[in-house]
């Protein structure tokens, strides 16, 4: 990283896979201090099934865990779930360099779409990751959603013109 580079993100941001019952506690902690401490969504944040064949990732900044989200694989679909970033450390790019890493994941796993279900508050979030609405908006206990998807090109399919 350039010294310019160093200065525009002065917070080093790391996103990897969980691989210790450390880091998913981690993950448990930020899930219910956004989904249920902040938000009142939902308080069972550790109890959802498909954890067990999902990847989960946790973002840190500086070595401090400050986000997560996961990626579930249903055939050629990816199902993106739990993204969340902790409240002080929103606005630095979290967010989004969890979506990269797990997009990037749904591709490299052979995924021709992701889907999700965004808070209608950051609908925008997503738009500029290239996701786009179907159908109506919903209510999840009290947040109004919005069902989104992502279409992924094959890089071979680009090239061979068939995309």
């Amino acid at each position: 990283m350039t010294a310019l580079e160093e200065a525009a993100h002065p917070h080093r941001i790391h996103v990897a896979p969980v691989t210790t019952t450390t880091d998913l506690e981690a993950v448990y902690a930020i899930r219910d201090e956004v989904f249920h401490r902040e938000q009142q969504l939902t308080r069972f944040v550790r109890d959802d099934p498909d954890d067990r064949f999902s990847l989960n990732v946790l973002a840190t900044v500086d070595g401090v865990p400050v986000g997560t989200g996961r990626v579930t694989l249903f055939g050629d679909e990816a199902q993106i779930a739990w993204v969340a970033v902790r409240k002080p450390y929103r606005q630095l790019g979290v967010g989004r360099a969890i979506m990269v890493f797990l997009i990037d994941w749904s591709r490299q796993q052979g995924a021709r779409y992701i889907t999700l279900n965004a808070q209608t508050h950051a609908l925008e979030f997503y738009r500029k990751l290239g996701f786009v609405p179907v159908g109506r908006r919903f209510f999840m206990a009290h947040i109004e959603h919005q069902m989104m998807v992502l279409t992924l090109t094959n890089q071979d399919e680009t090239e061979n013109g068939v995309a």
